[in-house]
């Protein structure tokens, strides 16, 4: 019998866990916050009663009840709490008083290709005839390289013009919802600055922890620069030892995604098991007396939390540091802690200080792979008894990746739609490896003030990280390292989750009964992955892609499928992998279509192109092109269904109608906005039904599933 007194924490976070899912993703059944309250306080009178009166063992689970539902409701009311448009100095409320707003920059700035980024804390708002009032609410803004911008620093205080612009929903079917994902971070908005647009009001008013935390990571960042490290090298070693990835090239990062190694690059459990162990070495002389124990493990709790914070206070190095903490504490109070309730008590207090956390994607995949390890290394590591030491110790690192990649691979598939596939032959060699470089590393940062030892010292950090970027490229080289449109829907991945956790918890608690519904729930997640890809067979439909540089047309037949565009889009791999190949992977169709040129002539047995006409699925579609004018009505004007317009065409929607019978005039996303709206003006005059791609993809006669 399973005794579930060893796991409070677990049984806390369910419910809690539960609460806050409601929330989000039930938002048509919100409580007021006074409702939430009022619930709330008699749930814990109830729990209270109940633990006063029902004395009885087997009566016990009605107290258990009573407080998952409290806790339930606490997770509620947290989100409730943090989420930044419940707050009633939100910025929105009174924006149209603002002229402008007092920010502070509240995070790090960071190049990027093309501009500064940073986020900014909105803490003033001013008015022309109005005194300054307090605001809340975060916005990501953007600066042009130039030298005021580079010296901006973490906690100046600056002045912004109002209106803050919101963040753009997807405009593509099955696109990353960018607008989402900031709101969960708390930003509510994004805004372009240039030079001219913004003042520096000369006051820092920065968190001195954070801070610290800045200039400390700027110097050592500084000390790898200086003890030889450059480039991709430079990159991965400040990605891996101080989680700081912006010097991280495109290319190394895709590398290591193909090779299913991205986990190294991130600080998390593994960096701060290394420090720890040996941390714990070092200070081994310390185990003599009672009181030296004492004296180490505080210095080893310091260490850890201070090595957390150089490293940015991630969800993921914060839920290794909490854990090892856990494990400290419980040597030094001479209590064993449990593996699972540890990782459930370090998820617990993370989503206490940020319910959001939730419905990070790296919260996930970490915890989900650290619960993987601790339930499913050791019955995979069982399943062969290798006497050789060397194959032995093989075995058991492949085990570990097993079992992590077991426990990550629903997220992987409903996030990323993709499987690495040679997961086991990347961790095999990066496991050593990347030990080395942590340990290497940890030492140049403490050396990297003494000369000539801090090169010796870099050129081995060096040639282990130059080992592992050409480890990493050659298995990303080899054909068929990342399989990619593997894509799931909200039910297969519920389904999916469900198939894990019982998977899970027959090992936990060794119910092979477990087993059978284990295998319903994956021929259940099956059956509806076969209807979907059958019924995908009779999709038909036209698609008119949301894209500010490029134009895109997807015709769609069955599984097939044509597209029609410029042939810079194709090139353009960042704009086809973010805006175009979640749709394909829902729709079970070729990441590499066959692409129709817009002067290109063609035809099948479904599409035919003439020249500026197109005829698919019974619709006919045509390009506009200024060239062709037309000043007076035509006796016959042709019939078309949709006509394009795109790129800088000159606006003249009385020239259109004189030459075409139009259904709908469609502007494309490529048109710029100035011009786009000139059309759209000019189409409301005269009556013209149109559609603003800019505003989001059209779908003309789909039957997509």
């Amino acid at each position: 019998m399973t005794d579930y007194a060893k796991y409070p924490f677990v049984r806390m976070l369910i419910p809690f866990v539960l609460g806050i899912w409601c929330y989000v993703c039930l938002p048509s059944f919100r409580f007021s916050p006074s409702t939430t309250i009022i619930i709330a306080s008699m749930l814990f009178a109830m729990a209270s009663m109940t633990a006063l009166v029902i004395k009885s063992y087997q009566k016990n689970w009605v107290f258990g009840a009573v407080m998952g539902c409290y806790l339930a409701l606490t997770g509620y009311a947290m989100v409730q709490v943090h989420e930044a448009k419940a707050q009633k100095s939100y910025f929105r409320n009174f924006e149209t008083d603002a002229y402008y707003y007092v920010a502070r920059v509240y995070d790090y700035p960071t190049e990027r290709p093309n501009a500064i980024r940073t986020v900014l804390d909105l803490e003033y708002q001013f008015g022309d005839s109005l005194p300054s009032r307090p605001v809340s609410g975060k916005v990501m803004a953007y600066f042009p390289k130039s030298d005021s911008a580079f010296a901006l620093s973490y906690g100046d205080l600056i002045a912004v013009p109002a209106p803050i612009r919101e963040v753009t929903p997807p405009l593509n079917p099955e696109e990353f919802d960018y607008r989402a994902y900031l709101a969960r971070k708390g930003i509510m908005g994004q805004v372009y600055l240039k030079d001219e647009d913004w003042i520096d009001l000369q006051t820092n008013n920065a968190n001195p922890i954070y801070a610290f935390s800045y200039r400390f990571r700027d110097a050592l960042l500084a000390s790898l620069q200086r003890s030889g490290l450059s480039d991709n090298e430079f990159g991965v070693a400040a990605a891996i030892l101080l989680g700081y990835d912006d010097n991280l090239a495109d290319e190394v990062r895709k590398n290591y995604v193909a090779a299913g190694s991205m986990h190294i690059l991130c600080v998390s459990g593994m960096h701060v098991g290394i420090i720890y162990l040996l941390a714990s070495f070092l200070l081994g002389f310390l185990n003599r007396k009672k009181w030296q124990k004492t004296l180490k493990h505080g210095l080893l709790l310091a260490l850890i939390w201070f090595y957390a914070l150089i490293a940015g206070l991630s969800p993921s190095i914060l839920r290794a540091s909490l854990m090892i903490s856990f494990v400290i504490i419980g040597e030094m109070i001479h209590r064993k802690g449990f593996v699972i309730n540890s990782i459930a008590a370090s998820a617990f207090i993370l989503l206490c200080i940020n319910p959001n956390n939730l419905f990070e994607i790296g919260f996930q995949l970490s915890y989900a792979a650290v619960i993987g390890i601790v339930v499913l290394q050791r019955p995979i590591y069982s399943w062969f008894v290798i006497k050789n030491k060397l194959l032995d110790k093989i075995w058991s690192i492949t085990a570990v990746a097993l079992s992590a990649q077991i426990a990550t691979i629903p997220f992987t598939l409903f996030y990323f739609n993709q499987f690495t596939t040679y997961f086991w032959l990347s961790n095999l060699f990066m496991t050593p490896i990347s030990f080395i470089v942590v340990i290497s590393g940890m030492v140049l940062l403490m050396v990297s003030w003494i000369p000539y030892l801090n090169t010796l010292v870099g050129y081995l950090v060096w040639g282990a990280v130059y080992v592992m970027n050409w480890v990493v490229g050659k298995i990303e080289s080899i054909p068929g390292s990342i399989i990619k449109g593997l894509y799931i829907n909200d039910f297969e991945f519920a389904v999916l989750l469900v198939a894990l956790l019982l998977l899970l918890l027959m090992f936990m608690l060794r119910k092979q009964r477990l087993f059978i519904a284990m295998l319903a729930s994956l021929l259940l997640m099956m059956v509806s992955v076969t209807v979907r890809i059958y019924s995908s067979e009779n999709q038909r439909g036209m698609t008119v892609f949301s894209l500010r540089k490029h134009t895109a047309v997807d015709f769609v037949r069955g599984g097939e499928h044509l597209l029609l565009a410029d042939t810079a889009l194709m090139a353009d791999e960042s704009t086809v992998d973010y805006s175009l190949k979640g749709a394909w992977s829902k729709r079970n169709l070729s990441f590499h279509p066959q692409v129709i040129g817009f002067d290109d002539d063609y035809a099948n047995d479904y599409l035919s192109k003439k020249s500026n006409l197109i005829s698919f699925n019974g619709t006919l579609l045509a390009l506009w092109d200024d060239a062709y004018q037309f000043s007076d009505s035509l006796n016959y004007r042709l019939p078309v269904d949709f006509l394009l317009v795109r790129e800088k065409q000159k606006p003249d929607v009385q020239s259109v109608v004189n030459g075409y019978d139009v259904k709908m005039l469609i502007v494309d996303g490529s048109v710029p906005r100035y011009l786009a709206e000139k059309w759209i003006n000019q189409s409301k005059t005269i009556g013209l039904p149109y559609y603003n791609i800019g505003d989001g993809a059209m779908e003309v006669g789909c039957t997509f599933k």
